[in-house]
């Protein structure tokens, strides 16, 4: 049973490194290849080793939670792309179908996403989603708008952009229907 603890370690071990390389270093994403390579190096093991059947299956159930694993790091790995998509130049906001109907704002969808992170000099393009005419306007309902972007009136199917050149955080609402607020935070 002591190779088998030493077999199961080493298994344990290639997926923290894996895990650890992935979230310090930034290295690839993509550990299969290398953890496929451990799996079989411990399949081979075992049958050199000819270890009981109950060994055999903690071995297989092993291999099977590496390969478990494995599809969850190339998830993370999506995510991650996903968040380093606020260093793109141009981000895009939807305006969903429903909003000009009161309800949005209580699931916080009435801009989608409702806040997001962008960086000095990166462009959001919101698009209209929705059947209705919205406004894109900074400011806040209570306040009103504070003169530094507005739309305008955009038709269903129709986009606005804005360039945002200064850090800051940026409230905004549509002056058509009050509900439908969000926020944008340049860096």
């Amino acid at each position: 049973m002591d190779k088998m603890g030493i077999i199961v370690t080493s298994v344990v071990v290639a997926v923290a490194l894996g895990f650890l390389l992935t979230d310090v270093a930034g290295i690839s994403l993509d550990i299969s290849p290398s953890i496929e390579k451990t799996t079989t190096s411990i399949k081979e093991t075992t049958e050199k080793l000819k270890i009981s059947e109950s060994g055999k299956e903690i071995v297989e159930k092993t291999y099977e939670k590496t390969k478990q694993v494995s599809e969850q790091v190339k998830e993370m790995g999506q995510a991650a792309k996903e968040l380093s998509s606020s260093k793109l130049p141009a981000r895009l906001v939807s305006i969903p179908s429903g909003t000009s109907v009161p309800g949005c704002e209580k699931d916080g969808i009435c801009y989608d996403p409702p806040s997001l992170i962008i960086f000095t000099g990166a462009e959001l393009i919101w698009k209209n989603n929705d059947s209705s005419s919205h406004t894109v306007t900074s400011g806040n309902i209570v306040d009103g708008p504070d003169g530094l972007f507005d739309s305008g009136l955009i038709m269903s199917n129709e986009t606005f952009s804005h360039t945002f050149n200064e850090a800051g955080e940026y409230a905004y609402f549509c002056m058509i229907h009050p509900w439908a607020n969000a926020s944008v935070t340049v860096k």
